[in-house]
């Protein structure tokens, strides 16, 4: 054979594992590599053979940005080699799924051992939106289920309702969306005629996969949602002081004893000022503060983008000092809402 990969792709992949580097050998002087994304070329170049070896490096960022620009999760990767006899040689279909961070043991553990997301549990709002994500392994038969702990009026004592749901998740690989919100938990309730239930707890298991939400009656100061570490939608709910300010910038001409304004621009920031957090709940939220992609909750279910800026993230695991992130943000397009 004239050419040959050397490097071997092993998927499930979170993309940050990808191979640092790909050697392909060959007997002739020039390959022509070629990645594709979902079966879409996104990549190609001519490599030039030296001492039997060519060298494929940087493949994360080719992908990632590939990935970035489809607004994809998770996608079909696969290397095509093209020597200069024209043979073609390839790696194999793989699965990517698109992370900012390396896993400790291993893609296919991360994606079996947790759900997509770098938090195992949430503080939400009874109105807030959330899903959980999960990567489904095809074929497999997977214990999956949830469990709601809850009271109602004529007694105090905390009730469990469990939930078991279908065991083989689907036939392809995929991310499974689960809708964990306030609202859709009500909704499995009352198929058992529990209708005047509050809620506050739901346990969620998936075959070692583990996530807790806890449900408070406060309003958060602000809910904000982003695209976080696996380019999927992420809710937090922050508590703490949110203030206000206007800035006004205009020009101003004086005609005999008359002023005249011109030029006049309003922007409005606000900047905010979280309640203590724990050192895993500010290090989740350093995703909110880097991420691309952010809406804050105006009304119920209804969410506008917006920009954040002049960042004050300092996280220690000293627990005499607690955590408390600033950030300023403003709307994407410097308009305000009506009350």
């Amino acid at each position: 054979m004239a050419t040959i990969i050397n490097t071997k792709f092993l998927g499930p992949y979170l993309s940050a594992d990808l191979p640092d580097e790909v050697e392909i050998e060959s007997l002739t002087p020039q390959v022509t590599v070629t990645i594709t994304i979902n079966e879409v070329e996104v990549y190609s170049s001519p490599y030039y053979v030296y001492g039997l070896k060519a060298y494929v490096r940087d493949i994360r960022s080719i992908v990632e940005a590939a990935m970035l620009q489809k607004d994809l999760a998770i996608a079909k990767f696969l290397l095509t080699v093209k020597d200069y006899e024209n043979f073609t040689y390839n790696t194999g279909n793989d699965i990517v799924i698109y992370s900012h961070l390396k896993s400790l043991g291993g893609s296919e553990q991360q994606l079996t051992k947790s759900f997509l997301s770098t938090r195992k549990s949430a503080l939400l709002s009874r109105s807030c939106p959330f899903t959980l994500y999960n990567y489904a392994v095809p074929y497999k038969q997977e214990y999956h289920y949830c469990d709601i702990y809850y009271t109602i009026p004529s007694s105090r004592e905390i009730i469990t309702a469990t939930y078991t749901f279908g065991n083989k998740q689907s036939d392809t690989p995929k991310i499974i969306p689960t809708d964990a919100s306030y609202a859709k938990l009500q909704e499995l309730l009352a198929q058992r005629n529990i209708l005047d239930a509050t809620i506050h707890r739901v346990y969620y298991y998936l075959d070692s996969r583990e996530f807790n939400i806890y449900f408070t009656p406060d309003d958060p100061s602000d809910t904000f949602q982003f695209k976080g570490n696996f380019n999927l939608w992420e809710t937090v709910c922050l508590f703490g002081a949110t203030t206000s300010k206007t800035e006004i910038d205009r020009s101003e001409a004086i005609c005999g004893n008359k002023v005249a304004y011109y030029d006049t621009s309003v922007k409005v920031k606000h900047e905010v000022e979280t309640a203590p957090l724990t050192l895993s709940e500010a290090q989740f939220l350093t995703q909110l503060l880097s991420s691309q992609e952010i809406t804050r909750e105006v009304a119920d279910g209804l969410f506008a983008p917006v920009i954040i800026s002049d960042i004050s993230s300092e996280v220690s695991d000293n627990n005499s000092n607690p955590i408390r992130l600033k950030f300023t943000w403003t709307y994407a397009d410097q308009n305000e809402f009506l009350p």
